[in-house]
């Protein structure tokens, strides 16, 4: 399977690595892959990322998961592309609205898988969150900040 990667944020020698290919324009590659999934924050910028116009770039045969953020699908736009025929499926585990409205028109649809939005709700993931945190917090202390998990490292200068 070929693998293509949307992420400002990664260099292409990071994606090149893992064995995919950076791309910088999701118009050019909607219609060229089977399977889009998300996993942008939502921001200005990702809100209605996948709207009627870009839904409709892919191909019919195509499916959409977003395991990402409600709100950088377009709901309205994505069911009139399931009911449609312009798209072949959906997997979400995040809605506009959390908890969902029991009356999401999605909900009607055969073709879109639901699960719940808690990958990190296990208990090995909080211990490990837990155990990152406090040794964060200490390297700090220790005058050795941890840079993986700092967000802003220009402040470690």
């Amino acid at each position: 399977m070929e693998t293509y990667v949307l992420d400002p944020n990664m260099s292409q020698a990071e994606i090149e690595k893992a064995g995919a290919t950076k791309v910088t324009d999701l118009k050019a590659i909607l219609p060229k892959v089977d399977y889009v999934s998300i996993h942008c924050p939502k921001a200005p910028e990702t809100i209605d990322m996948f709207n009627t116009e870009t839904l409709a770039l892919m191909k019919p045969t195509a499916f959409l998961v977003n395991t990402a953020r409600g709100g950088i699908v377009n709901e309205d736009a994505l069911y009139a592309a399931l009911t449609a025929g312009k798209l072949r499926g959906a997997g979400l585990d995040v809605l506009d609205r959390e908890p969902p409205d029991t009356k999401n028109k999605l909900f009607t649809l055969e073709n879109v898988i639901f699960s719940p939005h808690m990958a990190g709700v296990t208990e090995e993931a909080s211990n490990r969150m837990a155990v990152t945190a406090i040794e964060s917090i200490l390297s700090v202390f220790d005058g050795r900040p941890n840079a993986q998990f700092c967000v802003n490292k220009e402040v470690l200068g």
